[in-house]
């Protein structure tokens, strides 16, 4: 209707213009005077009349052509690199303008999104963190991909862990942009002292243990031959970086026992055998072998403790994320990546050895883009899509700062290639999940972490310890919404 009425104006065809052509004409020439006073008045208010309308109309042609090729994103700082190229190509494609706002350093993103979304004022696309797509989803805040993914040759490519993380209820509400995936890094200059065979390699938890007890008994200084997170100060990291890397691992798998939730069912799990192996693992760890203290997990920055642990040598094998290996350095600081070698490596997370368990565990996170419910032009914004996820840009941005790629087709682009480190990190998304992000999660990780301190620091029983998890489910959720896998 708009491009009619544009072509209509072009070819002076439009019924405004045809019936009052001579109304205008006289209006700027002498004839009017030659009319009678009461018909030379009458066609002046009728010629008033048609102005206001017409600049009216062309006003609000003005502003819906605007609207409709003008679009709004919202960004975090850190991926600015990736983001702003990406917006001038977008501009050159479409010939829309892009407003921007940028999140600095600093702020959380999520809060942030999160108010724009609840008072209705968030840009067309926005950032997601992974875990918050099913909480924004079930809020209507998000638009559902799928009709577009269907007819996008590129979303072949993505991990079949990348495609689950962005759905909620059986459809897609996002693409990952990047993501990454756990380990246990050690300690090279410590496992040669002890005389530990390296690359370690180890096949299921009694490894593990054994190897950290090695440490501890020849080298008695080392402050945490075992380190993994624990307590509520590490918030999230304790749940995802340690408590959900047993939990994979624990169990011969049948159904959803080795999760948090039961999704057929559409329960919490209270009690699972899992469950129970998971944090048996904390007691062996900080009160059976006295493998790691306590007082690391309750210092001001638990993140930046660990990483100085690790990287002077106190800590022989630690539970962490493939982001460490450009952060276990301060920036200013971070060797070459050859003289890293030297000091850590990784090796990745074993089962605990049960009958058919998948040999390796992993969890991934990371962030996402999605479309606004909201948005002024939902193609445009996939457009946008389009053009910001294409292999090599992602790739290449990807390889620069040391992220995991969400994409298989990555190993292709010759910048990431280039790095060893990733094409060995790659590997883990074989094996890699992605967290019971159910609404209510948040509160559930709460928990979790809870029942780490109940075994690790007040040296509650394993059996104590989930019941108090499953009780205090059931008073959050209700007793229909928890149940018990034995």
């Amino acid at each position: 209707m708009i491009q009619s009425y544009k072509e209509a104006i072009k070819d002076k065809k439009h019924s405004i213009w045809q019936d009052n052509w001579l109304v205008v004409k006289m209006a700027f020439t002498k004839k009017c005077t030659k009319l009678k006073e009461g018909d030379c008045s009458q066609m002046k208010r009728k010629l008033s009349l048609w102005i206001v309308i017409a600049l009216l109309l062309l006003s609000l042609f003005g502003m819906s052509i605007a609207e409709a090729k003008t679009l709004s994103i919202t960004y975090g700082e850190p991926w600015k690199e990736l983001i702003e190229p990406a917006i001038k190509d977008f501009e050159t494609a479409t010939g829309a303008k892009v407003d921007v706002t940028m999140i600095p350093y600093g702020v959380d993103m999520v809060e942030k999104v999160s108010l724009d979304l609840a008072a209705g004022v968030a840009t067309d696309i926005i950032m997601v963190d992974s875990f918050m797509i099913p909480a924004w989803a079930e809020a209507g805040y998000l638009y559902g991909l799928d009709n577009y993914l269907v007819k996008w040759p590129d979303w072949e490519q993505y991990f079949p862990g990348m495609k689950g993380i962005v759905s909620f209820e059986g459809l897609h509400y996002a693409i990952m942009i990047d993501t990454d995936v756990r380990m246990l890094w050690y300690s090279k200059p410590l496992f040669k002292k002890a005389g530990i065979p390296m690359p370690w390699e180890p096949k299921n938890w009694i490894d593990i243990f054994n190897t950290a007890l090695t440490i501890k008994r020849k080298i008695p200084e080392v402050v945490s031959p075992l380190f993994i997170p624990m307590g509520t100060k590490w918030g999230e990291g304790t749940t995802m970086q340690a408590f959900y890397m047993m939990l994979l691992g624990a169990d011969t798998p049948e159904g959803d026992l080795n999760r948090l939730r039961d999704w057929k069912e559409e329960k919490w799990i209270g009690s699972s055998s899992a469950i129970e192996k998971a944090l048996d693992f904390y007691r062996d760890v900080f009160i059976t072998y006295e493998l790691c203290p306590t007082e690391p997990h309750y210092v001001p920055d638990v993140w930046g403790e660990w990483r100085r642990m690790m990287r002077e040598g106190e800590i022989g094998i630690g539970l962490g994320g493939s982001w460490e290996w450009a952060e276990f350095w301060p920036k200013e600081d971070l060797p070459p990546e050859e003289e890293r070698k030297k000091l850590i490596r990784w090796a990745p997370m074993p089962s605990s050895g049960k009958f058919n368990v998948p040999k390796v565990a992993s969890i991934s996170g990371g962030w996402a883009i999605g479309i606004n419910s909201e948005a002024r032009d939902p193609d445009l914004a996939w457009r946008f899509m389009e053009i910001l996820h294409t292999k090599t840009r992602t790739a290449e941005w990807l390889a620069k700062t040391e992220k995991i790629a969400v994409r298989k087709d990555a190993v292709e682009v010759k910048a990431y290639a280039a790095d060893k480190y990733l094409m060995e990190a790659i590997k883990l998304m074989e094996y890699s999940t992605y967290r019971d992000t159910y609404p209510g999660y948040s509160q559930i990780s709460f928990f979790v972490q809870e029942a780490t301190e109940d075994v690790s620091v007040e040296g509650l029983s394993v059996a104590t310890a989930m019941e108090r998890f499953k009780l205090k489910l059931i008073e959050e959720f209700g007793t229909d919404k928890v149940e018990t896998i034995p």
